[in-house]
């Protein structure tokens, strides 16, 4: 994927957002769907077609689809989810706060995937698991924490931090813009970024050791239009960098970037069902 063209989707959502002045935001109210019983299911299902960068610290990029899954009974309050969060299962709702279980994945990383992971060793697909919490200070201000440990691949431990603005000046229309702060341990650094003695030679690399603490800062933003009200049109874009121990590693300085893109369009459509 060109660059540019990351650039480009970014810039085009941060216009749009740009535009008007803020208000408060209708976004979470109890979410209503034609005439149905409140004993029925609202259901969304959907995708993301995108891209991000093929491994922690890569220059390149690979494609990926994000789902769009989520169920909840009509009337309920609708919680923002973005495709970059992790997948979430509220245990606890209360007002405008949430706290549940979380689970997320890391691509695998390998040298038949990428030239720059030539003599150094492949890690599995990364499956994570551990617990979320939402909470909501204006009507129009989510923030979010995940805490994940790794249970496959890298085993490491990493804290999302966010925060997103939330603007719908109508039905139609719902924009979201924030930070991101990710931190990591030392196991999680030196998985993906440490290169010791035995894999120095092969890959051409210095040896270097990672270590944990700020991982990376960026900034999200998305965009969604509702076409009627069961079918959406959706878009996102993140950016972040790279910071510490992460971008100081080889590996991200002779051959990836700190620099580190995501981004994705897709289409939804939500039914309600009943049993």
């Amino acid at each position: 994927m060109h660059r540019s063209r990351l650039s480009t989707v970014s810039a085009g959502i941060f216009i749009i957002l740009s535009v008007s002045g803020a208000r408060s935001s209708d976004f979470g109210n109890a979410l209503s769907f034609g005439n149905v019983q409140e004993s029925a299911w609202i259901v969304t299902l959907g995708g993301y077609g995108g891209a991000q960068s093929s491994f922690p610290g890569a220059r390149t990029d690979t494609f990926v689809f994000y789902p769009i899954a989520s169920i909840q009974r009509a009337g309920e309050r609708e919680w923002l989810t973005l495709p970059t969060d992790a997948f979430s299962f509220s245990l606890y709702t209360t007002g405008d706060f949430r706290f549940g279980a979380a689970a997320d994945y890391i691509l695998n990383r390998s040298h038949r995937n990428d030239s720059a992971l030539n003599g150094l060793p492949g890690i599995n697909y990364t499956w994570q698991g551990g617990a979320f919490a939402d909470y909501y200070p204006l009507p129009f201000l989510r923030t979010r924490v995940e805490l994940l440990q790794g249970i496959s691949g890298a085993d490491g431990f990493n804290a999302n931090l966010m925060a997103d603005y939330i603007y719908a000046p109508d039905p139609a229309w719902l924009f979201t813009i924030g930070p991101r702060l990710q931190f990591v341990d030392t196991q999680y650094a030196s998985a993906f970024f440490s290169i010791d003695s035995a894999e120095s030679g092969p890959s051409g690399l210095p040896p270097y050791h990672a270590s944990g603490g700020l991982y990376s800062a960026g900034i999200n933003a998305s965009a969604r239009y509702n076409l009627t009200e069961q079918f959406s049109l959706r878009a996102f874009a993140e950016w972040d960098r790279l910071l510490g121990s992460a971008a100081d590693s080889p590996l991200v300085r002779l051959r990836g970037s700190e620099d580190q893109y995501q981004f994705g369009l897709g289409a939804a459509y939500r039914f309600s069902y009943s049993w």
